[in-house]
């Protein structure tokens, strides 16, 4: 009786998940310009992906991502299986391939669906099922298999019940068919200062490529490598900023050609963001401000996330700028923190796009002293919250109660999250605070007076209570044209060498700092 009940338990499992035995097709040998491979035995796959990530689905525990169906050939096993992803190692560029392709086996009568997840859309794309527990081999078109083919960083695939549905996945990549190297004038590499030009792909000729305001040295095409050896290319610098700078390429046939075109410009803040009150320590968490000491963090640029942060700095004052958005998580697992008696959230943001009908969502995660997340408190900025400041080009400070976040514990803060469709924005001062009386030291925001603001020659900047260290003057491209260093309460700023226009002045003292217009007649 025992070996009849055995029995029937090993017949379940196998009726529930049949299992291949053969191989999918081999995929044709190409060339490496030709091909990003993913996960596939047959080509250099892109390193550091990560072939089962925790996205909450069922099935996760029992997802094999090295299954040997009995050929020595490993494939990707996902059982239980309702809807599973797949992290790319480093964000890859598609545009210049044609197909993704992927062979998939499906146990079940489903029909899965396969995205590209990129900084757009997500656009889910069939794989029709042509018979349960055969190798199906698609090859999808790159041409709108996502939102965004410039920035590719993950798979996903959903379709099933979450139970007894199955798939397996092998020779996941996208592919381009091969081009006559005497008629190709591509480039297989582009560097602005030594490094490649972000988004480049050689299918890819036109980039745009930013710098800070105030930036005097114009960048510099350091590499520009054809694909094929017998091609030819002459690079034109640009001579100015803004301006232009081409890449000529000839085809080895003397008849094609290809220029690859980049577009130098400033953008981001002319001035810096709004300095913070003094506050006692302990009535501050900083995630990111040069006013307050801050918490220890992990990451600012966290991988499970599309976008992209560096750091810039403007008249000396540090900031963030995100890239990509999309989406974008600061985490701090050594730096979590206990922020129940915090009141209020604070966080300074500049943008370059039109913020009218767009999206701006916070998200804080708490894990409640554990690995993962147990609940999160989220807030969006929306179009009335933008209404204040509706025009590109300024800072946005938000100081929102935290009591208008959704309600959740936040007992132990380990993450913070970005949503967004603005693109790319810069945040300083990013911090919660408890909502008591500031410190005794505290400095006013009007500390600092200029009179006769406008003037045709020259300003005198007074103090209320505090000297004057030292004096930056900045024109609006955020370049500095004075500096002073008066060690008084009261500066002299000699402008008749000015033009006409807005200028920002930077003024430090003993206690704090602040950036105020000055209008030159």
């Amino acid at each position: 009786m025992k070996k009849i009940t055995l029995l029937l338990i090993f017949l379940t499992v196998s009726i529930g998940f049949a299992q291949p035995t053969t191989n999918a097709t081999d995929p044709q040998a190409r060339d490496a310009g030709d091909v990003i491979s993913i996960f596939s035995g047959a080509y250099t796959d892109v390193a550091g992906s990560n072939f089962n990530p925790n996205w909450g689905q069922s099935g996760f525990g029992t997802a094999n991502t090295a299954f040997d169906p009995g050929t020595g050939n490993n494939v990707l096993a996902y059982p239980n299986f309702n809807y599973q992803g797949i992290q790319f190692g480093s964000t890859q560029n598609i545009t210049g391939m044609e197909f993704l392709h992927v062979d998939i086996y499906i146990d079940g009568t489903f029909n899965p669906n396969v995205f590209v997840i990129s900084s757009g859309a997500e656009i889910a794309h069939a794989i029709t099922n042509t018979g349960a527990n055969t190798w199906i081999s698609v090859d999808i078109p790159v041409s709108g298999i996502t939102g965004d083919t410039s920035n590719a960083i993950q798979f996903k695939f959903d379709g099933g019940n979450g139970s007894t549905d199955a798939i397996y996945v092998d020779n996941l990549y996208f592919w381009k068919a091969a081009t006559d190297p005497a008629t190709d004038a591509t480039l297989s590499d582009l560097q602005v200062d030594n490094v490649t030009i972000t988004g480049f792909g050689s299918a890819t000729t036109s980039y745009d490529y930013s710098v800070p305001p105030g930036t005097s040295v114009v960048p510099q095409i350091t590499l520009a490598t054809t694909t094929n050896a017998g091609a030819s290319r002459v690079i034109t610098q640009a001579s100015g900023i803004p301006g232009t700078a081409t890449v000529a390429v000839t085809a080895s046939n003397g008849i094609d050609t290809e220029t690859y075109t980049v577009s130098i410009f400033a953008s981001g803040p002319p001035t810096a963001a709004p300095l913070p009150p003094n506050r006692a320590p302990v009535d501050v968490k900083s995630i990111f401000s040069d006013a307050y000491t801050g918490i220890t963090i992990d990451t600012y640029d966290t991988p499970w996330c599309p976008g992209t942060t560096t750091e810039e700095s403007i008249s000396g004052n540090a900031m963030k700028k995100v890239s990509g958005l999309g989406c974008e998580g600061v985490e701090f697992i050594n730096g979590r923190f206990d922020a129940s008696e915090f009141t209020h959230f604070h966080m300074d943001i500049f943008t370059e796009t039109a913020t009218m009908d767009k999206s701006f969502n916070i998200k804080f995660s708490n894990w409640d002293n554990g690995t993962s997340e147990s609940n999160a408190i989220e807030y969006s900025v929306t179009n009335a919250n933008f209404l204040t400041n509706p025009n590109p080009g300024t800072w946005i400070s938000l100081d929102i109660p935290l009591s208008d976040f959704t309600a959740g514990s936040r007992n132990d803060i380990t993450q913070f999250i970005i949503t967004s469709d603005l693109g790319t924005v810069y945040y300083d001062n990013l911090y919660l605070y408890k909502g008591t009386p500031l410190s005794t030291d505290d400095f006013e925001l009007s500390q600092f007076k200029a009179y006769p603001n406008p003037t045709h020659d020259s300003w005198t900047v007074t103090s209320k209570n505090q000297k004057i260290t030292a004096v930056q003057v900045f024109d609006v491209l955020g370049k500095q044209v004075i500096a002073l260093s008066p060690n008084s309460s009261e500066a002299n700023i000699y402008g008749s060498g000015l033009k006409t226009g807005l200028y920002f002045a930077l003024i430090r003292a003993e206690n704090s700092l602040q950036s105020i217009k000055l209008v030159k007649k």
